[in-house]
């Protein structure tokens, strides 16, 4: 081995060195901007604005709670500085509370709009627990019996019938 590619060789240890260095090292990456929610607040016409409600998220991950300032006469609320995640809503108006049925994902850096309409149940704003209906399967339905039938015949024809002599046996 000559000096000169002692000396490569060297460099090369030390280049493939520094490199491992920066892959393993942790990246941090600058947090991102909190993102923000807005939109109005309705009666049940969905045209009615409803002043003094409030808007609340509760997020689904650590269940911290976060709400508006009360809406205004024509029913508008914004909340801002929210991390990003998925976030239940609720509505506390001065007649009662109202429970969104979903959730709702917030970006990082981004305003989501949400407009919502308020109807009233007999429970006082939760809802009422409905009669699960059970969903009939697919094979329990007509156009699955003729598919099962279908496929059985297909069978027992290939199962049954001989297929006719090949002229090149």
């Amino acid at each position: 081995m000559s000096i000169q590619s002692f000396g490569k060789t060297k460099w090369i240890a030390c280049f493939v060195l520094a490199a491992f260095t920066a892959l393993a090292m942790p990246i941090t990456l600058p947090a991102a901007d909190p993102g923000a929610l807005g939109g109005f607040v309705y009666a049940k016409d969905a045209k009615s604005p409803v002043a003094g409600a409030v808007v609340k998220l509760r997020n689904i991950a650590d269940m911290k709670e976060m709400a508006s300032a009360p809406t205004d006469a024509n029913g508008m609320y914004t909340i801002t500085g929210i991390p990003e995640g998925r976030y239940l809503v609720g509505v506390t108006s001065t007649r009662e509370d109202f429970n969104l049925e979903y959730a709702l994902y917030i970006k990082a850096g981004e305003l989501g709009k949400l407009s919502i309409a308020l109807a009233p149940t007999a429970s006082g704003g939760q809802e009422e627990p409905q009669a699960t209906v059970k969903k009939k399967g697919f094979f329990s339905t007509v156009a699955g019996r003729i598919l099962v039938v279908t496929a059985v015949g297909v069978g027992l024809y290939f199962l049954i019938v001989e297929p006719d002599s090949s002229p090149i046996r």
